[in-house]
């Protein structure tokens, strides 16, 4: 089997609102059963993704804080990829009132609107930290981290290769995932810089349109979507 890996997103991806369907959880228990291995790959926090999805056993790795931490299924131990956040990075960023705050293992977000004083603070405190954004949100992360970092080790522990891997997104925090991923699929939801990066872009939103993936991939025929795709040709 060419394609061994669906890596997919969560939010604008699998789940519209915070909230996966259960026709494309069912979508995706066809695609494990078809013997094709599932990672999820989102920019939540552990907790954050708990509070609106139980991914049960159904993926077998689970890459969290875009790319900075990843989560053993079966043990539930955790690998950072890279150094903490600082607390006095956080401390600033309350002090000076950004708001809301997410706080994680390495990673910090907020509403995208934030960004002005996210960027202050950093520069005030003098850590080396970058912000990503993921359409409405801006992540704070250390420079190098990205969902690319997080995919890599995630497949190294699984014994899998990104060439075999299909990714799947909505956002721009998933181009470096497309960037390494042997087939790359855009919802149709996506935003256009991600749809540029795309092999395929979905002619469905969301949940859908991974149902569709999904049945193409337990057919073992991409190429029925790269047909539909508006990228065709």
């Amino acid at each position: 089997m060419r394609h061994r890996v669906l890596a997919c997103d969560y939010d604008g991806t699998l789940a519209t609102q915070g909230v996966c369907s259960d026709q494309t959880v069912e979508a995706l228990e066809r695609v494990a059963a078809a013997g094709i291995r599932l990672v999820l790959v989102t920019g939540r926090t552990r907790e954050e993704l708990a509070d609106v999805f139980d991914p049960g056993t159904l993926f077998e790795a689970i890459v969290v804080e875009n790319g900075a931490v990843v989560i053993d299924v079966v043990t539930g131990t955790e690998e950072l990829l890279a150094p903490r956040i600082p607390s006095r990075l956080v401390a600033e960023f309350e002090r000076t009132g950004v708001s809301p705050l997410v706080v994680g293992r390495v990673l910090c977000s907020t509403a995208w609107s934030q960004q002005p004083k996210v960027s202050a603070a950093i520069a005030k405190v003098g850590v080396d930290r970058q912000v990503v954004r993921n359409r409405e949100s801006a992540m704070v992360l250390p420079p190098g981290i990205s969902k690319r970092t997080g995919i890599e080790a995630a497949l190294r522990a699984l014994g899998e290769l990104p060439s075999a891997t299909v990714a799947v997104g909505d956002g721009e925090n998933d181009v470096p995932l497309f960037a390494v991923a042997g087939v790359s699929v855009a919802v149709a939801n996506a935003v256009d810089a991600l749809k540029a990066r795309a092999d395929v872009v979905l002619t469905e939103p969301n949940g859908r349109g991974i149902q569709s993936l999904a049945a193409a991939m337990v057919a073992g025929d991409l190429g029925v979507l790269t047909a539909l795709s508006p990228l065709a040709g």
